[in-house]
Parts: C-alpha cells; sequence; structure tokens
C-alpha cells in the first residue's frame, strides 16, 4: 500500500522494517543451508541478533541512529572480514571464485550512502573499497588466473556501485532542489495556494485555449469585507490565520477543473469553466460559505465578489478589470454580495 513519507527518516525507517526481515531471513537460510565454519556461524548469528533488534527498534521508533551506525560497523567488518576469509581460505588455495556474498555487495554500499548520506557515504565507501583491494594485492601473487579475474570483476564493479550511487544522488538533489524552488515559485508562502505568478500563467493558457478552440471561462475576484478592522482589532497574526482559513474553505469546496489562488493581500481569484449563471451561482455558493464560517479569533466575517465572462478578444487586463469592477460594484452596494460585469 503506497504511504507518503513526510520525512527522509520516515522514508529509511519504512525501509528498514520491510528489508530487514528479508535480510535477516536470508542469514538464518545460509546457516542452515551451508557448512559453515565456527567463524561464518559467530558472524552470521551476531548479524542475525543485530538485525532483529534493529526491526524491533524500527518498529518501535526508537534508537533507530544508534542501530544505523551499529549495523553500518558491523555489516562492514561482515564485507571486509568475509572478502579477506574467502580470498584466505578458498581462493588462495584452491583457486576459483569469490562465493555468493558478492550478490550482496550493491545493497551494502546503498546502505552506506542511506545511512551517512551522499558525502559520507561516499568516503567511507572509498574506504572499504581500498581496503578490500588491499587484500586482495596481497595475495595476488598466490592466486589462479580465475580467483584474479573473479576480485578484479568485484573491484571493478564496487567502484563503479560506488560512482553511480554517488553520481545518481547528487543528480536526485539536484532536480530536488529544482521540483522544490519551481514548486515554491508558485505556491503563495502563506496561504499554500497558487500565487500570482502561477495565476498570470494559468490566464494566459486559458485565454490561448478559448481563443483557438472556443472554451469559455469566468473568473470570480474576492476579497474578505474589512479586512483592515481584523488586523488592527486582532493583529497581522490573526489577520494571517483569516487568510489561511478562507482559502482552505474555498480549497476544500473546489470543483475538478477550477483553478484558485492569491491575488495579493486579503484578494484571492477563482478560474472556472464555469460561466454565465453557473459562474454567479458558485460565487454565490462560495459567499454563503464564507459568512456561514466562524474564523478562529475573529468570528464571522463576509466576503464581495465580482464574477466576469470570457469575451472575445480579452487579454488578462480587460478580465481582470471587469473583475474588478464587479467586486467594488459589491462593495459600493454594501458587501458580502455577488456582482457580475
Amino acid at each position: 500500500m503506497y504511504k507518503k513519507f513526510e520525512t527522509i527518516e520516515e522514508l529509511k525507517r519504512g525501509v528498514y522494517l520491510w528489508l530487514l526481515p528479508v535480510i535477516t531471513l536470508a542469514l538464518i537460510i545460509n546457516s542452515f543451508l551451508n557448512n559453515n565454519s565456527l567463524f561464518d556461524t559467530i558472524v552470521n548469528s551476531t548479524l542475525i541478533v543485530s538485525f532483529s533488534a534493529s526491526w524491533i527498534m524500527a518498529w518501535m521508533n526508537r534508537g533507530v541512529r544508534f542501530t544505523e551506525y551499529l549495523n553500518v560497523l558491523l555489516v562492514s567488518l561482515y564485507h571486509v572480514i568475509t572478502l579477506f576469509e574467502v580470498v584466505h581460505n578458498d581462493m588462495s588455495k584452491t583457486g576459483g571464485s569469490l562465493g555468493d556474498f558478492i550478490v550482496w555487495m550493491p545493497l551494502i554500499i546503498m546502505f552506506f550512502f542511506l545511512i551517512l548520506g551522499t558525502k559520507k557515504g561516499f568516503y567511507f565507501s572509498i574506504f572499504i573499497f581500498l581496503t578490500t583491494m588491499a587484500i586482495g594485492l596481497a595475495y595476488g601473487s598466490q592466486l589462479s588466473p580465475e580467483a584474479i579475474d573473479s576480485l578484479t570483476q568485484f573491484h571493478a564493479a564496487n567502484f563503479v556501485y560506488i560512482l553511480v550511487l554517488y553520481y545518481t544522488q547528487n543528480v536526485f538533489r539536484a532536480f530536488s532542489e529544482r521540483d522544490f524552488f519551481k514548486k515554491h515559485a508558485f505556491i503563495d508562502s502563506l496561504t499554500r495556494v497558487a500565487n500570482r505568478h502561477q495565476i498570470d500563467i494559468w490566464l494566459e493558457e486559458k485565454l490561448e485555449n478559448a481563443e483557438e478552440n472556443e472554451h469559455s471561462f469566468s473568473i470570480i475576484f474576492f476579497d474578505i469585507d474589512h479586512f483592515k478592522k481584523v488586523n488592527d482589532i486582532f493583529g497581522h497574526k490573526i489577520g494571517d490565520c483569516v487568510l489561511k482559513e478562507l482559502s482552505a474553505i474555498v480549497s476544500g469546496k473546489l470543483s475538478e477543473d477550477d483553478l484558485f489562488g492569491r491575488w495579493g493581500g486579503e484578494e484571492f481569484i477563482l478560474i472556472t469553466n464555469s460561466n454565465g449563471k453557473q459562474a454567479l451561482e458558485k460565487a454565490e455558493h462560495f459567499r454563503k460559505l464564507v459568512e456561514k464560517h466562524q474564523f478562529k479569533e475573529a468570528g464571522q466575517l463576509t466576503a464581495s465578489f465580482g464574477v466576469t465572462d470570457f469575451q472575445p478578444g480579452d487579454n488578462i487586463d480587460s478580465l481582470l478589470n471587469r473583475a474588478d469592477e464587479g467586486l467594488y460594484l459589491s462593495k459600493n452596494s454594501g458587501r458580502n454580495k455577488v456582482s457580475m460585469i
């Protein structure tokens, strides 16, 4: 089941809860099905206990960071010592190639990057890489051509995995930062709805579509009545809360094709595919929603609305001017009204 993770720590915890049981099970199977040496038995048992405890800690969401560093240490020792044992006891004496532990190598490097981050993970992975390469070089003269080839492929693949993970993480970070700044360039920082920049883009797209495909639309311009009094009486902090509440009220009742954003100050705009009477009724619906809502601290407030339909030959300025005229008509006729121009 898909779950949205709000932080990297939540994501890592989710990964641990799924993967640790799989890795632990693989270690248990390896311990039972292979004739392991006393050393292998001790290593596997230590990892099984550590991973099982880590899963419990992750499930309880306690001490996760400690178990991460502990497992980095244990996995590193396992990786280096196991390679040494294979080279010393098997490859240097009987030849052959590396054992099946090699299949876990990419996961081990990914684990380093996941726990330590991109920069530290890269340096630590290089350190482990150089350590294992030193083991291979130390026994180079005692190895058969097949064993040398196996070790060469192992170290080459190890180095490639490190570089790929390092550059991939940097690419992901660059794209994430770009998406972050792009997203926030179009979102109002207070209300979390679209800002004026995004609204201008929407209006340009709507106008182009209306001219080319004859798809009409309307805009609804509105603001909170006597908003200055809200700030004067309750303070700007409460005024900001009112703007956020209003945004939430409207956002929660939008149709699928409606586009909503903050124009500036206490002014908001709604772009809708509805037009004529339907657009007027939509504006009236939102007027009533605002009128009935009890704003925290500020109590009952009202809003005035101006509505206009797209007309052939319109541009952004002409559309907004008519909607603005409708808004001021509502203001001048007593507020808490909807006027269409």
